[in-house]
């Protein structure tokens, strides 16, 4: 047996003392985030050697789990050099914070016991409440309180799924789950389940505490919390609901039709009247959650007697567009977050960006690779998440939910291209508006753009990841 997959793990928790260690003699942010960077390239690479399909303790390595462990490894590397801009003082706290954040994320990506989700979820979260609060401005400790408070609601409602689970099916351990056992204690810990993670996800209608949050917090913490926070809770969501729920497929479908079609046109409809620009986003961050949650629909629905096509074919599409999604979804999202470091302000307005294009068309340029990609535009990674994520609806029966969608994707034309004309078209010469145009807020900005647009043309990816779709 090979050990990177341990190797991996156990790099990051010990980069995470020594990181503090480093502090003490030199609180360099320069050294400290191109050591995180480096713990955090090793770490991806040991992931990429591992040996796969074997299991340890309540561990398991495979191609799908490797997947999912490597995404959230990008998530976290994404913000290293941004936090740089926007983190103030102690920064061998902040990156040791983020070693052991992502620690909890590998071993959450590993494993299918339910306790052990649990516990490595919350570590994520309860890292998060100090990140957001981390410069310690009114702004962000009212974000990091809020955040907290309703984290604590939806870890409550986690706890009394997961016991229901437990007293329904007598394990913690997905694989053991009878897949023809169902109950009304099953059915309450469905309920709960959706309800716990909905909250971390920001669905319809637990997400208030996520438009306050990503405003108040540090503008790649906000980057973190809407992309790698919220497809950790997403990974686990699925995990479950495709393990331990296939016998309540009536209830998974309906409850994710309704909740998907809610979750996306609300936060389409809520962010046309906004004119905070990190408001406008953590609502296209709602909608996002709503088009992703689809697949647990298209899962549920896959299901149904009344179905001709194999049940292999639907959760194979629905499963790999899942995967897609989140990682183009991560550089989408992300990349537009990451664009607020060009402003010098804490609450950011939409007329904040008049005259980017004439300071920085290139960073204006990125800014728009990312609305166009949120829209779902030919040539972004954006429209082919979309194009796959509506392709799997369509094969799969549900062309009604992939019509809405749609319609939802147009709805977001008109706020993004809001973004788009305030930084291209008005003029630098009537604004007084200053950039950030530092190379540690531009070049990671270029990066991200450049990945966003790489995904739009890498159709193969799709190809391989139905490959790997088998949980």
């Amino acid at each position: 047996m090979n050990y990177e997959y341990f190797y991996s793990i156990i790099v990051l928790g010990i980069s995470g003392f020594i990181s503090l260690a480093i502090g003490i003699k030199n609180n360099n942010k320069k050294i400290l985030a191109g050591f995180t960077a480096l713990v955090l390239i090793v770490s991806f690479i040991l992931i990429l050697l591992g040996t796969k399909n074997y299991d340890v303790l309540t561990m398991n390595f495979n191609t799908f789990d490797d997947y999912w462990a490597l995404i959230f490894i990008a998530s976290t590397l994404l913000i290293i050099i941004p936090s740089m801009n926007d983190i103030k003082g102690r920064y061998d706290v902040f990156y040791a914070l983020i070693l052991f954040m992502t620690l909890s994320m590998l071993i959450a990506a590993f494993t299918y016991n339910l306790i052990v989700l649990f516990v490595s979820f919350e570590g994520v979260s309860v890292i998060t409440y100090v990140l957001v609060a981390f410069n310690r401005t009114r702004r962000n400790l009212e974000g990091s309180l809020k955040y907290f408070i309703i984290s604590t609601l939806g870890t409550s409602f986690n706890i009394l799924g997961i016991s229901f689970f437990y007293l329904s099916t007598k394990t913690f351990d997905l694989f053991s789950v009878n897949k023809i056992f169902f109950n009304k204690a099953l059915l309450l810990a469905l309920v709960f389940i959706i309800i716990g993670f909905g909250f971390k996800l920001a669905i319809f209608p637990m997400q208030q505490w996520a438009i306050d949050t990503y405003d108040g917090a540090p503008n790649s913490i906000s980057a973190f919390l809407s992309t790698g926070g919220k497809v950790l809770a997403y990974m686990i969501l699925l995990k479950i609901l495709y393990l331990g729920f296939v016998h309540d497929y009536n209830y998974v479908f309906y409850f994710f039709a309704i909740l998907g079609i809610l979750t996306m046109t609300y936060g389409n409809l809520s962010a046309l009247s906004q004119n905070n620009l990190k408001r406008i986003f953590a609502y296209s961050s709602v909608a996002q959650a709503g088009y992703m949650v689809l697949v647990f629909a298209l899962i549920g629905f896959s299901y149904f007697p009344a179905n001709v096509i194999p049940r292999s074919t639907f959760i194979r599409f629905g499963i790999a567009s899942a995967m897609f999604y989140a990682v183009v979804y991560i550089f989408m999202q992300g990349g537009a977050y990451i664009a607020m470091n060009l402003i010098k302000k804490d609450k950011i307005m939409i007329e904040d960006l008049d005259g980017l294009s004439r300071k920085s068309r290139l960073s204006a340029l990125s800014l728009w690779i990312f609305m166009l990609s949120l829209t779902g535009i030919p040539l972004t990674g954006g429209f082919l998440a979309k194009y796959f994520l509506f392709f799997s609806l369509i094969v799969g029966g549900l062309w009604w939910l992939a019509i809405i969608a749609i319609l939802n994707s147009v709805i977001s034309v008109f706020y993004y291209f809001r973004i788009i004309l305030n930084s291209y078209v008005s003029e630098a010469s009537e604004s007084d508006n200053e950039f950030n145009l530092a190379p540690s807020v531009r070049y990671p900005l270029y990066v991200t753009a450049l990945i966003t647009i790489a995904l739009g043309v890498s159709f193969f990816i799709y190809t391989y990841l139905i490959g790997l779709a088998t949980i």
